[in-house]
């Protein structure tokens, strides 16, 4: 039987603990972290020095260190781009509860980027990320439940989660996807998140307010 997201309401965004909080490493390994910032601050920043003290951090078991490493294979800061190498060290980050690292996780299993896509796993790690306060996590979850794409279809969650997204991130595709699921039961309200996503320069708000106009 293929396993299924257990979707529920996520009104909470904080956790009692997490496996983050209760993770140990050396504290060196912020020194080795601060000093990843710093290469990258400079006039002439040395992306080289930065990854490399970045990955002494990753490697000691750092999370953050894990979440900036992935995030430099991912752009190819300092090393070849690599999203193979990206997911991996974003999905190290995620095992330890990094809400960010976990939010990671869910795009490249979404899109299919350094590992199999695979929707439902994506899915799974979007919520996870959303239990503990990342708004990204509900604006994904959103728009999963909104298409039914990787969960059961559930346009009221779906609508209660762009809710947190819109109110969290302001994003004008939140605002465009929100105002299509509530322009039957609140049409002045999607009348008005189409105007502010389509003033966002949102090409699909604006297509959608031609259309009712």
């Amino acid at each position: 039987m293929r396993p299924r997201l257990v979707v529920v309401p996520l009104l909470l965004l904080s956790l009692c603990g997490t496996a983050a909080g209760a993770a140990r490493f050396p504290d060196v390994s912020w020194d080795w972290y601060k000093a990843g910032e710093v290469y990258l601050a400079y006039r002439t920043p040395s992306p080289e020095l930065s990854t490399r003290y970045f990955r002494k951090a990753a490697e000691a078991g750092n999370p953050s260190a894990q979440y900036k490493l992935g995030e430099h294979y991912e752009k190819g800061i300092g090393v070849p781009r690599s999203y193979r190498e990206a997911y991996r060290w974003y999905r190290t980050a995620a095992e330890t509860g990094d809400r960010y690292a976990e939010f990671k996780v869910g795009e490249f299993l979404e899109n299919g980027r350094g590992t199999r896509r695979n929707l439902a796993e994506a899915a799974r790690w979007y919520e996870r990320a959303a239990r503990q306060g990342n708004p990204w996590g509900y604006h994904m979850l959103g728009f999963m439940l909104a298409e039914g794409k990787g969960v059961p279809r559930d346009e009221r969650l779906a609508a209660r989660y762009l809710e947190i997204s819109v109110r969290e991130t302001g994003d004008d595709w939140a605002k465009w996807r929100l105002a299509k699921l509530i322009r039957r039961s609140d049409p002045a309200r999607a009348m008005r998140l189409l105007d502010e996503a389509a003033a966002s320069g949102n090409r699909e708000a604006r297509r959608d307010l031609a259309a009712m106009r």
